[in-house]
């Protein structure tokens, strides 16, 4: 399975739950009286009022790890509950977070995710190297939207102690509409930094893992990992249901491109999925 497609237990249990939760308040109302019921069904109503759900399911593919030239295909569920524009989000794909600051055209916040690291059994070509253990990591971002154009910033610290280290990524976009807005494309460049510890995880080879590898000893430094390209759509087909695409290219860079066990330095990803928002 892809390395970037890899099921999500935790936190698909996660958002379910915060999900049953918050619709749980009118259940628990049927129980009283009439006019309770009405002032219950009104304070509801007024609640749910700042939130926005959105599920659905998918299909992507992808390189098998960073750096495979073997690919594969895997499952995309989408659970996300939004409170009044992000102020507060839970994701499968975000994690759980918060929009701190907010102006007209800037946006930033901060959330904690789960990183699924990386299992040797992905591909035989890391036989040898070990597991990259999955744990907690925390994430500030930054959007500048102009409308039509938007620059962000998203930088991610391993939490859990690994030694994963810090991956931030930048990315610019266009985007455009048609069919009265039904039809949204958004297309731009990005590119990624990583820090020493986190090339290291994924991409180096220490003296542990050249004894039991075919690979010989790399040592990596910080530098940039890759830059690419991104194409996105989104089809509404009514207020409530749309389909959503996208495609991805990246190059590998620097001491990441030169690792032993990168089979091409070029890489491309996609997906394709139907959500459901109300």
């Amino acid at each position: 399975m892809s390395y970037f497609l890899q099921s999500k237990p935790v936190r698909f249990v996660l958002f379910t739950s915060f999900i049953s939760l918050g619709l749980m308040s009118p259940a628990i109302a049927d129980g009283q009286t009439t006019a309770s019921n009405t002032e219950s069904g009104s304070f509801v109503d007024a609640a749910l009022s700042d939130w926005n759900f959105t599920i659905g399911a998918g299909a992507g593919f992808g390189p098998d790890y960073e750096g495979s030239d073997d690919y594969g295909v895997g499952a995309m569920p989408i659970l996300e509950a939004s409170w009044r524009d992000d102020t507060f989000f839970v994701s499968v794909d975000r994690g759980i977070g918060a929009t701190l600051l907010r102006s007209e055209h800037f946006s930033g916040g901060v959330s904690l995710n789960y990183d699924w690291g990386r299992d040797e059994d992905d591909n035989s070509a890391l036989k040898g190297l070990g597991d990259v253990e999955a744990g907690l990591a925390g994430s500030a971002f930054a959007e500048i939207d102009l409308g039509m154009y938007a620059l962000g910033l998203d930088v991610t610290q391993d939490l859990s102690g690994e030694d994963k280290g810090l991956l931030a990524n930048f990315s610019a976009e266009y985007r455009h509409s048609f069919f009265d807005e039904r039809l949204w494309i958004s297309a731009g460049p990005t590119v990624s930094w990583a820090s020493e510890d986190y090339m290291q995880s994924y991409f180096g080879v220490d003296s542990k893992q050249a004894s039991r590898s075919r690979y010989n000893q790399h040592d990596v430094d910080a530098g940039f990992k890759d830059v690419g390209f991104n194409v996105g759509a989104m089809y509404s087909f009514d207020e409530n249901w749309a389909m959503t695409g996208s495609l991805g290219y990246a190059r590998l860079l620097g001491d990441a491109a030169d690792s032993p066990f990168v089979e091409s330095e070029n890489q491309v990803f996609g997906g394709l999925a139907i959500t459901y928002h109300f």
